[in-house]
């Protein structure tokens, strides 16, 4: 595997940081998922959840639910778990150590959180010269934000996403997952790579910062370059495009059913025309030409949902891809699982988790035809890899990590309810 020979030692938390070293584990580093037992990521779940929610297996939070929460087991599947109270001289101590044997320390707390700890890179640096310390914070570690709390349901509105999303007229939306956390994951996994190649070709390590609003932002260029270039402001559509119609999903049969359909050209338009069996529908004039159906959009999308409501949405996904119209079913979590692509191209892994069971969670998004990533074990319970990690790597003997136990520094279970 591609990344074997390197160790990351991962203090991330929630999404953003725990997805790039997600995508760093698929391809074989060795990743140390390090928690506090007073502090542990909140992906986990509270030591008291209510019954019910979906993140556990059949709603049953179970015995110890900080092991059963789904939201965590999908994102540290072929990571190592331990967990250390930096609060503690041995428990840094041991951090210390642990910095000394790693390539890169990764971590998205709020800004300065560990530097309050007496970690700055350079303090880290001294017990590993050529370190790479990539820092996630909400808002980057300069600026007069940089102090500033932040999640992913917050970077979509402070970059400009959320005011883009939703119907004209109606207040601006959240999409319905938090995708600034991935989006800085992604960002964050991109330079790390060419902060690894430049450590071998020069030994030298460098400190990384990754602004997760400016993840965010980033893709929000055309609307700020439309902006500067006209002077208007973009609106919000739906799921409507700015350049062409039509474009929307449409009520199929069935309950809560849907296609999108989206014609980006005249002779794609032409082709829908053709498959709706709609005589004249082509050269109608308020829909001639594509600026004629973007203005007459309202109608067009009534006249096409009288013809998709009674049709199913995979027939007619298959009907119009035949045709060259570019459309496909709008799938629900249960369509995933059960859809023959994605069956097929083996998106969906099979992991056993000890105290979960056998469960299809998100494999690999890429096929690589020498160095094949794989999904080598399941999310590790808390603390799971504590022998493994302080005996075998760092050569403690059983009596040293017991001690380690038995005074709070290390353990499996939650010393409270507090989440990060």
């Amino acid at each position: 595997m591609p990344l074997k020979n390197y160790r990351v030692l991962d203090l991330s938390r929630i999404w953003a940081g725990p997805y790039c070293t997600k995508l760093f584990a698929d391809m074989g580093a060795e990743i140390i998922k390090m928690e506090s037992l007073s502090v542990y990521d909140s992906h986990r779940g509270p030591v008291n959840p209510a019954k019910g929610i979906a993140a556990y297996p059949d709603g049953e939070p179970g015995d110890e639910p900080w092991n059963r929460n789904g939201w965590f087991n999908c994102l540290h599947m072929s990571k190592y778990g331990v967990t250390l109270e930096l609060t503690k001289d041995e428990g840094r101590r041991i951090f210390e150590r642990l910095v000394s044997i790693s390539d890169v320390v990764i971590e998205n707390f709020r800004q300065g959180s560990l530097e309050r700890l007496g970690y700055t890179y350079e303090e880290l640096r001294k017990h590993r010269p050529d370190l790479i310390y990539v820092s996630m914070p909400a808002f980057g570690n300069t600026g007069p934000w940089k102090g500033y709390l932040g999640y992913g349901i917050g970077q979509e509105q402070l970059s400009g996403m959320a005011h883009m999303t939703g119907y004209r007229g109606e207040g601006p939306m959240k999409s319905g997952i938090n995708h600034g956390d991935p989006i800085t994951g992604s960002h964050a996994a991109g330079v790390l790579m060419a902060a690894l190649r430049h450590r071998r070709r020069t030994g030298k390590g460098m400190y990384i910062d990754v602004s997760q609003q400016e993840s965010s932002v980033a893709l929000m260029g055309p609307e700020v370059l439309a902006y500067q270039m006209t002077g208007q402001e973009p609106e919000r559509r739906g799921n409507r495009s700015g350049w062409y119609a039509p474009a929307n999903s449409y009520r199929c049969a069935g309950e809560d059913r849907w296609v999108t359909i989206a014609a980006t050209n005249q002779d794609q338009w032409r082709r829908l025309a053709q498959a709706m069996d709609a005589g004249g529908l082509a050269d109608d004039p308020r829909f001639a030409t594509n600026e004629a159906r973007r203005e007459n959009h309202d109608g067009l999308d009534r006249i096409i949902s009288e013809w998709t409501i009674g049709l199913e949405a995979y027939d007619l996904t298959r009907k119009l891809q035949r045709l060259g119209v570019p459309a496909g079913p709008v799938l629900r979590g249960p369509d995933l699982l059960q859809d023959a692509h994605y069956k097929d191209r083996g998106t969906f892994v099979t992991v056993d988790h000890p105290q979960v069971g056998p469960k299809q969670y998100p494999g690999i998004p890429w096929k690589m035809s020498a160095t094949p990533g794989v999904v080598r074990w399941p999310s590790p319970t808390l603390g799971q890899h504590n022998g493994e990690v302080y005996g075998e790597l760092l050569g403690l003997n059983g009596l040293e990590i017991d001690q380690l136990d038995q005074t709070g520094v290390i353990g499996t279970k939650p010393t409270g309810s507090r989440i990060i």
